[in-house]
């Protein structure tokens, strides 16, 4: 019994972790569809205002533009998601600094 409590423990840990290291952030695996980036941004963000929402969707412009490179916001939102108190403020603020550092405006 405590051997197969143990293989379902390291099967499900196995499943969770991805598979390889160069997969991105939010991609679709298997037969398991990942929120889209507009969703998790709105969520983990917790944006709320009508001003944060428009921000997202000039992000997502961007983004689906091309002129803005998707990793680049996925490493902003990783990092702001360490700020619990103020997630979107800190996310907004280094977005806007990184992306004028590459010549893009938000």
């Amino acid at each position: 019994m405590r051997r197969i409590s143990c293989l379902l423990s390291l099967a499900l840990l196995s499943a969770a972790v991805p598979s390889r290291a160069d997969e991105p952030l939010l991609a679709v695996t298997g037969s398991q569809a990942t929120p889209d980036l507009k969703d998790v941004l709105e969520k983990g963000l917790r944006a709320r205002r009508p001003e944060e929402f428009a921000f997202i969707a000039t992000v997502l412009t961007h983004v689906n533009n091309g002129t803005l490179p998707r990793d680049l916001v996925e490493g902003t939102f990783l990092w702001a998601r360490k700020h619990p108190q103020n997630e979107f403020q800190y996310f907004e603020f280094a977005l806007r600094d990184r992306a004028k550092k590459i010549g893009v405006t938000l």
